[in-house]
């Protein structure tokens, strides 16, 4: 197998700086919630994250750990164009892909293995607009699920997946809102936190169930006065 080419990093910490400076309700968020981490998926290919993407999606994570498990299995632990190929439609839906898991998992490993999908070092050279040209050819990968590839194996420093429930729900709760915002004017207010917007969302994320927001009520919680 090929070693992996070296995915980008960013600090943390100065991620996390810069979101406070920036925006007074954020930095308290990241108070509350303090040092953390985004999990990381670099070392899996680019066609392994997917595959793991399409494992997962509409499941609840019990269930889509014990089918990639078995995935791992059929595959003799390396999930690879050529291992699913070997592998075979009919054992995917044994294992417990349903058909249309079939179509996207045979989808994209077809398209790996003519170049209609390039290599890791390629990919990793795309802009973010040009990894979603690409990645959403395949059938049952959107714009989420190439956002989720660049945040959690490409170490993208400034992704924002304003479509994703959990982002905006952390939003809603953080802000003191009524209601989640619609995912446009949530992607239009995240200029703030331009270059870092993948650490944004990810404290968003953790707001959801990292946080006694009776607790920060009674703080006197407030709005952000900036931005």
């Amino acid at each position: 197998m090929q070693p992996q080419p070296k995915r980008r990093k960013y600090s943390l910490r100065t991620a996390s700086v810069h979101l406070g400076n920036a925006d007074d309700t954020m930095a308290q968020l990241i108070n509350h919630i303090g040092s953390t981490r985004v999990r990381s998926e670099a070392d899996l290919s680019v066609y392994q994250s997917l595959a793991r993407a399409i494992c997962y999606q509409m499941l609840s994570t019990r269930s889509a750990a014990a089918i990639y498990s078995r995935l791992l299995d059929v595959c003799g632990n390396r999930v690879t164009p050529e291992t699913v190929e070997g592998v075979g439609e009919r054992a995917l839906r044994d294992i417990g892909f349903s058909r249309a898991k079939v179509v996207s998992i045979m989808d994209l490993t077809g398209r790996v293995q003519s170049g209609d999908i390039p290599d890791d070092v390629k990919l990793m050279k795309m802009s973010d607009d040009e990894l979603v040209d690409c990645l959403t050819r395949v059938k049952g990968i959107g714009r989420w699920s190439v956002e989720m590839l660049m945040i959690f194996n490409l170490g993208r420093a400034d992704v924002f997946p304003a479509t994703d429930l959990g982002v905006r729900k952390g939003h809603m709760l953080a802000y003191g809102l009524d209601e989640m915002l619609p995912a446009t004017e949530l992607l239009r207010l995240s200029d703030i936190w331009k270059p870092y917007r993948t650490a944004a969302a990810w404290y968003l994320w953790r707001a959801t169930d990292s946080v006694d927001w009776n607790k920060v009520k009674g703080e006197n919680h407030t709005q952000p006065q900036r931005g």
